[in-house]
């Protein structure tokens, strides 16, 4: 072989395992009004969305990583029912909150804590009504369960008051499909999220997500309004590097968070949405930009000018949600 078609043939290797996403028929744009809702994953890509000026419904819980939280959660959306007295805690570390939420909204006495977590459920469940896209992240199929019913979080409270307990497919598939049934004007997005339980092990962890899987795929045959986008796979089949992980080796950095959610757009959003978001990333970027010397009037105009940017992209976006 001569040295010209071996340069040909090095150029054309495939250094990734591209994993295909199914592109989305009615794809969204900035009118979509999205909730966000399971694993810190879901947490962080809510994050970005509310950067890019997407609408994106208020936090009403904190991660939740097992789908029978989840589920708990979206029902008292869903019906509005507010967390009473009896729901809370106070736990170890000194702060009160309850078994249903992250340790994040626990708060100094019970009533600023009620307070607190009724307000966030209240406006949550507002706008899940108005939702039209529900984007869940389950992270893994074992959950803890405190005096008989599952928790969403154990609040550093002893082990030996808890149970684990392994999701079958069969068991999530069961518990899900009701709430998607009940609302089938929602587009209902589901995905694994890629971050690793490594406390259950390698092994564990890889059951896990295998429980979760089978699970969307049981759920997408028996209802239509489902749509199942592979983070999971983009990270371990795409991806497959330590240096797409956070410095724990379990959680992903922020590049490749939003390698995923660029992924995500391609395949779920239309043109004009995905030219808008190219614009607001670029524009954010240059708002985060620490300038050397913040008083001079070469900065000054720079920031008029992004100011203005600013103003027009967020008039596009106002149009494109009254179209």
């Amino acid at each position: 072989m001569d040295k010209d078609k071996q340069n040909a043939n090095f150029v054309s290797m495939e250094w990734q395992t591209k994993v295909a996403a199914e592109p989305l028929k009615n794809r969204f744009s900035y009118a979509t009004r999205f909730l966000f809702a399971g694993s810190c994953f879901a947490q962080e890509l809510a994050v970005r969305m509310r950067e890019l000026h997407f609408l994106t419904a208020p936090d009403a819980f904190g991660p939740l990583f097992n789908p029978a939280s989840l589920v708990s959660a979206l029902e008292r959306l869903e019906g509005s029912v507010l967390f009473d007295a009896s729901q809370v805690e106070k736990f170890p570390y000194g702060g009160y909150g309850s078994l249903y939420h992250h340790t994040s909204f626990s708060r100094n006495t019970p009533e600023d804590f009620l307070e607190h977590a009724n307000d966030c459920l209240q406006k949550a469940a507002t706008f899940f009504r108005t939702a039209d896209t529900v984007v869940l992240t389950l992270g893994t199929a074992r959950a803890y369960m405190h005096n008989g019913k599952v928790v969403a979080n154990c609040h550093k409270l002893p082990g030996n008051q808890f149970k684990c307990v392994f999701l079958e497919p069969e068991q999530i598939a069961n518990m899900m499909i009701p709430i998607v049934q009940r609302n089938p004007d929602k587009l209902w997005v589901m995905t694994v999220s890629p971050i690793r339980h490594w406390g259950d092990g390698a092994h564990g962890n890889q059951l896990s997500k295998a429980s979760l899987l089978m699970a969307i795929e049981s759920m997408q045959k028996v209802c239509d309004n489902i749509y199942y986008f592979p983070s999971y796979e983009i990270v371990m089949d795409e991806l497959r590097d330590y240096r797409f992980y956070a410095a724990d080796r379990c959680h992903l950095t922020r590049e490749t968070t939003d390698y995923i959610l660029n992924r995500f757009f391609c395949e779920v959003a239309d043109e004009a949405t995905v030219e808008l978001v190219g614009k607001i990333e670029k524009l954010n970027k240059s708002l985060q930009h620490r300038p050397f010397f913040p008083e001079t009037t070469e900065y000054a105009t720079f920031v008029q000018k992004l100011d203005k940017q600013k103003e027009e992209l967020l008039k596009t976006i106002a149009n494109q949600r009254n179209l």
